[in-house]
């Protein structure tokens, strides 16, 4: 028997009106437990696509990077590999003499100097001599003593990309010091020093290529430089302006414009965007027809002798 059967029409009608709320509920929560399954599924499958998304991602910077390098293997094998290896012996004495400046080498040849200065990244300068190593590119190094955190583990290596023709070392201060505000005494004595950490940490001379730090000398400096057996004051004609933290397409940017033949480059070895675009940047220089080299390839008179 119904239990609203034997009731008064005022009970009858809210007893249906309990059972119609009823009715409500359990449909509102239905649909509630609908949309938050629905809603869950939506959540797996946004992750999942997450996920692949982001392993797609990683998968194609990695062959980005592969390829890059591949493409740099590809530009320097030819046509940097060295042709001699380099005896080095003896460390010679300085040799005086008149200081020239140099801001471009010549067009013949369609030559680049690619340079690095400083390297107070260690990271930073440990890629930029692997990279070297891997793809048989040539540069200049311009360390400072100051940073031997960074050069010091890698004297083995730069010592064998010497050895091989790939790389020179010039001398860049000790302390990255400013020549005219310091002064010539000042300034020798820092030369000096930064010398004899070369010789100490890589068993040669930083002579006859110098590069002031910030670009800046006077008659004071060129003079002292000379004094010095450093005879060959190394600017630039060109820069991707890595003192400060760059983008890496910043720096390839900068390459297109000043890669020319002749071109002196200056970098750093201070920020990572650099040596990660390495690679890049040696395969941007082959598709330019242009062949990275040292100053010493550039100017001429390589202060190495090769083996016999």
């Amino acid at each position: 028997m119904s239990p609203v059967v034997g009731l008064g029409k005022q009970e009858r009608r809210a007893a249906w009106d309990a059972s119609q709320r009823r009715a409500r509920r359990r449909r509102r929560a239905q649909q509630r437990r609908r949309a938050t399954t629905a809603a869950l599924g939506l959540l797996v499958a946004l992750c999942a696509v997450i996920v692949v998304t982001e392993e797609s991602s990683g998968h194609a910077r990695r062959r980005h990077s592969h390829r890059a390098l591949a493409a740099a293997r590809t530009a320097t094998h030819a046509i940097e590999r060295p042709r001699h290896v380099i005896a080095l012996g003896a460390i010679p004495p300085a040799r005086p003499g008149r200081a020239h400046v140099f801001l471009h080498g010549p067009t013949a040849g369609r030559m680049v100097a690619l340079t690095f200065d400083d390297g107070f990244c260690p990271r930073c300068v440990a890629r930029i001599v692997h990279t070297l190593l891997r793809t048989g590119a040539h540069a200049t190094f311009f360390p400072n003593g100051g940073y031997a955190a960074s050069w010091d583990p890698q004297a083995k290596q730069i010592r064998m990309l010497v050895e091989r023709g790939q790389v020179i070392v010039g001398n860049h201060t000790f302390h990255h010091v400013d020549a005219p505000v310091v002064g010539s005494a000042a300034f020798s004595a820092d030369l000096r020093e930064n010398e004899q950490w070369i010789e100490r940490t890589f068993g040669l001379t930083g002579r006859p290529f110098f590069r002031p730090p910030y670009g800046a000398y006077d008659g004071g400096t060129l003079a002292a430089a000379g004094a010095a057996g450093y005879t060959r004051v190394i600017m630039w004609s060109g820069t991707v302006a890595d003192s400060n933290l760059r983008t890496i397409p910043y720096i390839l940017h900068a390459i297109r414009i000043w890669a020319r033949p002749g071109a002196i480059i200056l970098m750093h070895g201070n920020y990572p965007p650099t040596s990660i675009a390495l690679p890049r940047i040696l395969a941007l220089l082959r598709r330019m027809r242009l062949r990275p080299v040292t100053v010493a390839e550039l100017l001429g008179g390589s202060p190495y002798r090769p083996a016999k």
